[in-house]
């Protein structure tokens, strides 16, 4: 297929970003890699932890983010992400049958 749309000057479509994890804290989310994210979580589960933590994400960005500021590190795979969209998906499609013609 990728080949005919090649052939007939379509657009392919871009590949997916892959698996990663996400660095949340209140402010901003950052995208790392599972090497960036069990470096994070190992210096997260010290004792004595340390007060910066620095990271780079996906696109190369160096950040220093204060270490009793991040909420959490979640992984995030093409396949959780998949299988959430197909769950919004109905849940939305319920929720669309279940309203009445006379509900504002």
């Amino acid at each position: 297929m990728n080949g005919l749309k090649h052939m007939q000057g379509l657009p392919e479509r871009p590949a997916g970003p892959g698996d990663y994890y996400e660095v949340t804290t209140e402010f901003a989310v950052w995208y790392v890699s599972a090497e960036t994210a069990a470096r994070i979580g190992t210096a997260l589960e010290r004792r004595w932890r340390p007060r910066w933590i620095k990271l780079v994400d996906l696109s190369g960005s160096r950040a220093w983010v204060r270490a009793d500021r991040i909420e959490s590190v979640s992984e995030s795979t093409e396949r959780q992400r998949t299988r959430d969209r197909q769950f919004q998906h109905l849940r939305r499609k319920e929720v669309r049958a279940e309203r009445r013609w006379d509900d504002e």
